[in-house]
């Protein structure tokens, strides 16, 4: 009986690998190609100016530099098994929560490791190190991000999902 069903389940196996894919008939075909250099220059940029507006001392400015680098559906999944936080004003909630002091940045670096993707859809890979102080508290870590970026409609990379990994840095 298990032998049986052992050659049937290969056989299903086999005929469902042996047919031909469909394609649904309301799709489109993706119309991409590679990341051009200026594609490239700019998801750098992106992810540069994410860094830059972290750095900004003015609050109100850095929340609004670092707010427009995301997309409105954004969903960013923060470290440490943290629940993810979707849109604009989820994400404004979390880093910038009015009973809050205002984090002070001390230092932040990304170092990119990898920029690939098509001109439709890009991911960013990385290496990042920051420190800061929120509500009294001073916190050193490092560890690796990765940002997925799409065009918005006037054709600015926008991050449309991000995540990181956090570590205490010694």
């Amino acid at each position: 009986m298990q032998r049986f069903a052992l050659v049937m389940a290969a056989a299903l196996l086999g005929a469902c690998s042996a047919q031909e894919a469909t394609v649904p008939l309301d799709s489109e075909p993706l119309h991409g190609g590679a990341l051009t250099s200026g594609d490239r220059a700019a998801l750098h940029a992106l992810d540069t100016a994410y860094v830059k507006a972290w750095l900004d001392p003015d609050g109100a400015t850095r929340s609004e530099a670092l707010l427009s680098l995301f997309a409105p559906d954004v969903v960013v999944y923060p470290g440490r098994g943290r629940a993810p936080l979707n849109g604009i004003e989820e994400l404004r909630a979390y880093w910038f929560a009015e009973d809050f002091s205002p984090t002070v940045i001390e230092y932040i670096e990304h170092e990119t490791l990898a920029v690939e993707g098509s001109v439709a859809l890009a991911a960013i890979t990385g290496h990042s190190k920051i420190a800061f102080v929120s509500n009294g508290r001073r916190i050193a870590q490092e560890g690796h991000y990765i940002i997925h970026a799409r065009p918005d409609d006037a054709g600015y990379w926008r991050i449309e999902r991000m995540m990181w990994s956090a570590r205490a840095r010694e």
